[in-house]
Order: structure tokens, then sequence, then C-alpha cells
């Protein structure tokens, strides 16, 4: 039973350890997202319309549920012995190269419903 405790322990202290690094990205992963949403295909800066902030509000939360599968899957990794920051940077980049796209065609989409 020990033995049980004493691998939680590890796998816990881990996890903590990968979930720590991801938070620090979360900031850099937010920014990315609000700029693909303030900066429309035009190129030109424009506040969304007050009606629009519940609707973006939903997004950003399903956005940073999607956010959380980086550190889910780097734990998982470094739990069966794939350790590496590149696994960090991989990871980071991959999502956010699917939440891109996510979040432009969810705005697009917004956009579509108020014309």
């Amino acid at each position: 039973m020990g033995d049980n405790s004493s691998m939680l322990n590890r796998l816990m202290a881990q996890a903590r350890q990968v979930f720590l690094r991801w938070e620090r990205l979360r900031i850099p992963y937010n920014a990315l997202l609000v700029a693909v949403v303030m900066l429309p295909a035009g190129g030109g800066f424009s506040w969304p319309d007050p009606g629009d902030f519940l609707i973006l509000l939903m997004g950003a939360v399903l956005a940073n549920l999607c956010f959380l599968a980086g550190p889910v899957a780097e734990t998982y990794l470094a739990w069966v012995g794939v350790r590496s920051k590149l696994v960090t940077a991989v990871l980071f980049v991959g999502g956010v190269l699917v939440s891109v796209p996510c979040i432009y065609f969810f705005g697009f989409s917004i956009a579509l419903m108020n014309s």
C-alpha cells in the first residue's frame, strides 16, 4: 500500500509541476486569441458589439477549457516517460494552431448571425 501512495505522490508532484508551467502560458494563449477576435480579416481593430460580449465570454471559457488539454496531455506523456520542454512547446503551438481557427470561425459565425 505504501508503494502505491508513493507512486501517487510522485505523479501528483509531476502533474503540479506541469500545470504550473502551463499556467505561465495561459496569458500568451489568451492574448493570441483576443488578437484574432479583435483584429478581423481586414486588419483593423474593432470592438465587438456590446450584445456579443456574452457570446464572446462563452467562447473564452470554451477556449480555456480547450487549453486544459495541453497540461493534461503533457502530464500523461510525463507519466509514460516522455519528458521534455519540447513536449510543452509542441503541445502549446499545436493547441494554438487548433484554437485560432476555432475562435476565428466562432467569431465569424457570430458576425453572420448579426448580419
